[in-house]
């Protein structure tokens, strides 16, 4: 029964984490942002780049890399999936 009991818990890590591990803070070419939204997909991609273009007011934001988590700082600020400013960001 116990053997059981740690295969299910086994099985339902194995689908759990890879959803967690799929939020990403994304930056941009040329700009001083990173958006951090939930997945790596094509989808979440298009979602950062239109907060990017919406919080900037220009439209030409080009993904330059993504990474696990966002700290503001002197000269990188941090927003949600929102748009919303955030001083920390840590999707995972």
């Amino acid at each position: 029964m116990n053997r059981h009991i740690l295969s299910v818990l086994a099985v339902l890590t194995m689908f759990a984490l890879p959803a967690l591990a799929e939020a990403r803070c994304f930056s941009f070419r040329g700009k001083d942002i990173k958006v951090c939204v939930e997945g790596s997909d094509g989808d979440a991609r298009r979602q950062a780049t239109s907060v990017c273009e919406d919080v900037t007011g220009d439209s030409s934001c080009r993904i330059s890399g993504d990474s696990g988590e966002c700290r503001r700082s002197s000269s990188v600020r941090c927003y949600d999936a929102n748009g919303d400013e955030q001083s920390h960001i840590d999707p995972d």
